[in-house]
């Protein structure tokens, strides 16, 4: 029995000393791009740079009758200025499009002219001090994965500003997409593309992109379970010392490869189970968003529209849908943010007896649903890394799941639905794999922890990558001495 496991322990130290060589880097390196990951996440244009980077809305000559190619409803309307006219903007099954108030006519292709004018106000609107240095199309580039497929053609103004900033543009409906400054690009290749496995080679084909990551997060799985076997077995040697290892790399390596081993673990099993792998972390909920919002049709939009035309707010940038309960609202955004909520009759606020009566009026689960008022973040709706709104109503649902619908306190948008899935997600992702619990997550506090922990999980990862490298050194040139023998065991 003895040489039994002593044979299956030999078999595990061999594979877990090769598995190493390949993942025991790719792991180091996940390691040390979450400190960057930290601090500076992937680039993204917010709601806000959005908003800073438009005209304010001059309704003065809105609004044409329009017909969306036969469709009378969509997923979601935004209205704002495009290049001195007031545009409709819609998002549904067909992608997003653009239509302008004034003619009735859907935006085409936009000259170059038009795209660097909507690249120039978005600049002077979020303090991007400098002319455009380069303009020009491209299919796709590191920092447009995402919403370039969907934005053909794509435009990239590269400006001569201190901060090396490129904004990209949407050449079919003159939408900006995103945005990324000299700082962002440079941490990102140290940080989201290291630890994403992001590279644009990879990242634009997503299928494979998918099975790669979550193939190297399952074999990182098994690397750290069976260094986690072989620590715990040779943890006294022959010797009957706790530290069997003289040199002080093994020694390392056995001593946080073993205690941090759980950690490790975590982080890992963590970083797989975000990518969902093989439908584990979804089920079907028992709402979705388009019960608790509902569908609002065009004639509607267009009906809302004309009161607000009738009752007009300072220096307002956009106006978007925000059906909730199968009614129709619009919500008009300043530039200061201040907002005001409009229905078919005129300005309608949202109160919580109004919620209350729409709720029963649905039936079903969101009738019996717990209607409150939350003033504190609870364990779905808090701020770390991002900023919520309170107070908010949140609808706690009595299905098995326990979902839970946060609806915001005064525009009435759903602002988070907090299904079985979700729920799910937020403690493999934001729970085990960021360490987003709320006893930690006031900082300096969360940043002190993290980093200490990281520290221990990159060293056990460092030393492992580097022990298998030298090993499998040490094996490969025994065999090459081996073949260098001559017949009868003389060299």
């Amino acid at each position: 029995m003895l040489a039994a496991m002593n044979m299956i322990l030999k078999s595990i130290i061999v594979v877990h000393r090769y598995v190493g060589v390949v993942l025991g880097v790719i792991m180091t390196v996940w390691c040390l791009s979450g400190f960057v990951m930290m601090y500076q996440g992937y680039p993204a244009t917010t709601l806000e740079e959005r908003q800073a980077g438009l005209e304010a809305l001059d309704l003065t000559q809105c609004c044409a009758t329009l017909e969306l190619d036969g469709e009378t409803t969509a997923i979601f309307y935004r209205i704002e200025m495009l290049n001195g006219a007031p545009v409709l903007r819609t998002a549904g099954r067909d992608g997003a499009k653009a239509y302008n108030l004034v003619s009735g006519e859907e935006v085409g292709v936009l000259p170059e002219a038009q795209v660097r004018q909507v690249a120039e106000t978005y600049a002077a609107g979020n303090g991007i001090n400098g002319k455009i240095a380069e303009l020009a199309t491209l299919k796709i580039d590191q920092w447009s994965v995402q919403p370039a497929r969907r934005s053909q053609p794509l435009w990239r103004a590269v400006f001569d500003d201190p901060g090396a900033s490129w904004v990209y543009i949407n050449g079919s409906n003159g939408e900006v997409v995103q945005d990324a400054n000299g700082h962002e690009r440079f941490w990102n290749w140290l940080g989201a593309i290291p630890h994403w496995l992001y590279p644009l080679i990879l990242r634009e084909n997503g299928p494979l992109w998918t099975e790669v990551v979550i193939w190297s997060s399952a074999i990182g799985c098994f690397l750290v379970v069976t260094g986690m076997v072989i620590g715990f077995a040779r943890l006294r040697g022959r010797s009957g010392k706790w530290w069997p290892y003289k040199r002080p790399m093994w020694m390392f390596h056995h001593v946080f490869g073993t205690f941090a081993g759980i950690l490790v673990l975590t982080w890992t099993f963590s970083g797989l189970m975000t990518m969902s792998p093989w439908g584990l972390l979804e089920s079907e909920g028992v709402i979705s968003r388009g019960d608790v919002q509902g569908q609002i049709k065009l004639a509607d939009v267009q009906t809302a529209l004309q009161q607000v035309k009738a009752h007009p707010s300072a220096d307002v940038v956009s106006i978007r849908s925000a059906p909730l309960l199968g009614k129709p609202y619009l919500i008009t955004q300043s530039r200061n943010g201040a907002e005001t909520r409009f229905g078919l009759d005129g300005a309608a606020p949202l109160t919580e007896s109004d919620l209350q009566a729409g709720l029963e009026g649905q039936g079903g689960l969101l009738a019996s649903g717990k209607l409150e008022v939350l003033t504190q973040e609870d364990d779905f709706y808090y701020s770390h890394k991002r900023q919520v709104d309170l107070p908010v109503y949140r609808v706690s649902l009595t299905d098995p799941e326990a979902t839970k619908v946060y609806i915001d306190h005064a525009t009435g948008e759903l602002r988070q639905l907090a299904d079985g899935t979700s729920q799910r997600y937020r403690w493999f992702e934001s729970g085990l794999h960021s360490l987003d619990f709320a006893f930690m997550r006031d900082r300096p506090v969360w940043d002190i922890l993290v980093i200490i922990l990281l520290a221990a999980v990159t060293l056990a990862c460092a030393t492992g990558a580097w022990l298998s490298f030298t090993r499998i050194g040490h094996d490969f040139s025994s065999l090459r001495q081996m073949f260098r023998r001559k017949p009868g065991g003389q060299s």
